[in-house]
């Protein structure tokens, strides 16, 4: 008799806990394997701890390959999940783009820096948060061609594209298989918000990029329902990152 194996249905799907608990586990578990890789290469190359502190805080290289591995580890360890659960890249947005898709993402850029500016004015008139705080993104030694190369990638490439895979592809798929898309979208918004808290740094939480960060999500998640992929979030998101490149690292120098 044929011995007909029923097939696991935990390894063909995935829901909001399988999503909350892989995203985290991902963002964290890439960031550690990312520092003790860095951390142990240069020590292995003869740098003491002085040293190894003053590079990871002050080199644009070493700054670069940590975000660089902690990325790749965030693809690959996704990757990993996806396969093993069945689930096809295009059930969390990974499909083909369309230039039509990309061109809502200037008016959707447009809509996103309205209701922010609007946002940040009521905060500052009704609330005690400062505004004017900095986000600590470092690489504030970066000049010249190459360093700021470095930078581009490491800041307006890199984030934008892994970010979107990572909360409004597959955290946002995850939520919404269960939650309604309101609820799925908040839920989703919040947790990249308080990724942007930079908390543990001695420093209080950064509630305005929070709150900056939480806009931006909801308007990405927007156009994820609009056009059934990420790529024009992404496109969103690489030029809002642009802009603060151009203005952390390109106007100094004029």
């Amino acid at each position: 008799m044929e011995n007909k194996t029923k097939p696991n249905k935990n390894k063909q799907n995935y829901g909001p806990v399988s999503a909350i608990l892989t995203t985290l586990a991902i963002y964290f578990g890439a960031q550690i394997i990312a520092g003790v890789f860095i951390g142990l290469f240069l020590y292995l190359t003869g740098k003491t701890s002085n040293e190894i502190t003053d590079l990871v805080s002050n080199s644009v290289s070493v700054g670069f390959s940590f975000i660089l591995i902690a990325e790749i580890l965030s693809l690959w360890f996704l990757w990993s999940f996806l396969k093993y659960r069945k689930i096809s890249f295009g059930e969390i947005g990974i499909k083909k783009p369309s230039f039509e898709n990309i061109l809502y993402a200037v008016p959707a850029y447009m809509v996103y820096f309205i209701i922010l500016l609007i946002t940040f004015t009521l905060v500052q008139n009704l609330s005690g948060i400062d505004t004017d705080q900095e986000q600590q993104i470092g690489f504030e030694s970066a000049s010249g061609l190459l360093p700021l190369t470095m930078v581009f990638i490491a800041l307006v490439i890199l984030p934008a594209l892994v970010e979107e895979i990572m909360i409004r592809g597959f955290l946002y798929s995850g939520l919404v298989k269960k939650y309604s898309k309101k609820i799925a979208a908040v839920t989703a918004s919040l947790i990249f918000a308080a990724a942007h808290l930079q908390l543990g740094g001695g420093e209080p939480p950064l509630w305005i990029a929070a709150i900056d960060t939480f806009i931006l999500s909801i308007v990405l998640i927007y156009l994820r329902e609009r056009t059934g992929n990420i790529w024009a979030g992404v496109a969103v998101h690489m030029i809002k990152n642009s802009f603060a490149f151009i203005s952390l690292f390109i106007l100094k120098l004029i």
